[in-house]
């Protein structure tokens, strides 16, 4: 009797070691997508950095106004004047007149009633 407990027992070690060494693979590798996820994090960080200053550099005013004065012949810019500036809310919708297909009547704005249109 002893001896199948033993070698139940050993089984049992065995799959034991088994389930551990797998526990311990899977770690492994979840280590290691950690890590490379780090990195790329710290990749797109550097790349964005990269860009805002390349961004504040092509939004300088001093070159901005280079530009304008080289190019402002042909771009014919005109200076803002303050009736150009509104807000969203005072912007008018304007409606679509649409017409429902093998009809004369139009819908009338925003759509209407019927549900198939041209």
């Amino acid at each position: 009797m002893s001896r199948y407990t033993n070698v139940i027992l050993a089984i049992g070690v065995l799959a034991a070691a088994a389930v551990v060494y797998e526990m311990k693979h899977d770690a492994e590798r979840s280590a290691e997508h950690v890590a490379a996820l780090q990195r790329q994090i710290q990749e797109e960080r550097s790349q964005l950095q990269l860009l805002r200053a390349e961004w504040s550099l092509l939004n300088d005013p001093s070159r901005l106004q280079r530009l304008v004065e080289r190019y402002n012949e042909h771009l014919q810019l005109q200076p803002l004047s303050v009736e150009q500036i509104t807000r969203i809310e005072d912007v008018p919708v304007r409606p679509v007149q649409l017409e429902p297909i093998n009809s004369n009547v139009t819908l009338g704005g925003y759509a209407g009633t019927s549900p198939t249109v041209r």
